[in-house]
C-alpha cells in the first residue's frame, strides 16, 4: 500500500514537473518528455505491471488534461510499460545504459506516433524537417535529463526497498 501512495506521489510530481517546470525550461522551443522518463524508469526497475500501471496513470493524466480523446496517451504509455517491463529480467541497478536506451526508443516513437497524428494526417509531408527540428532535438533533451531523474528515481526506488525490509529509519 506504501509503494502504492508513494509511486502515485511521483507520477503526480512527474506531471507537474512535465507540465509547469520544464515548460518554463524549453530549449527552441522543445521540452524533454518526462513522463516517458517515468514510465521507462520504472518498467525497467519494477516490471512490466508496475510498467503498464504507472504508464497508464500518466497517459491518463495527459489525456485529461491537454489530450483530445480520452484514453490515447493512457494506452500509448500503457504500451511503453508493457514492451520495457520487459527487459526487466536483464536489468540491474548499477546499470544505467539499458533504461536510457529504452527512455530514448520510447521518446523516437512517442515523437513519430506525433508526427503521425498531428502532422501527417493534416497534410504536411515534411518528415526530415520534422525530424531534425522536433524529433530529435526532443530525443537529446529527454535523454540528457532521464540521466538526471533516473538517479534520482533509482535512489527512490531503493529506499522504497529498503524501507518495506524494514531496514531504513525515517529521519
Amino acid at each position: 500500500m506504501r509503494r502504492a501512495i508513494f509511486t502515485g506521489i511521483i507520477v503526480i510530481i512527474f506531471f507537474i514537473l512535465q507540465t509547469s517546470v520544464f515548460g518554463m525550461l524549453k530549449l527552441a522551443g522543445i521540452m524533454p518528455n518526462v513522463l516517458v522518463i517515468l514510465v521507462s524508469s520504472i518498467a525497467v526497475m519494477r516490471g512490466q505491471k508496475d510498467g503498464m500501471l504507472v504508464g497508464f496513470f500518466c497517459g491518463l493524466l495527459v489525456d485529461m488534461f491537454y489530450g483530445t480523446y480520452l484514453g490515447v496517451f493512457a494506452f500509448l504509455y500503457m504500451i511503453f510499460g508493457f514492451i520495457d517491463g520487459f527487459f526487466h529480467r536483464i536489468y540491474y541497478s548499477d546499470d544505467n545504459f539499458l533504461p536510457l536506451i529504452m527512455i530514448a526508443a520510447n521518446d523516437l516513437v512517442y515523437g513519430l506516433l506525433m508526427f503521425v497524428a498531428r502532422g501527417l494526417l493534416k497534410n504536411h509531408l515534411h518528415f526530415f524537417y520534422y525530424l531534425r527540428s522536433i524529433i530529435l532535438p526532443e530525443l537529446v533533451y529527454t535523454i540528457a535529463v532521464g540521466m538526471l531523474l533516473y538517479q534520482i528515481l533509482l535512489r527512490a526506488n531503493n529506499w522504497m526497498e529498503k524501507y518495506e525490509d524494514g531496514n531504513v529509519d525515517i529521519v
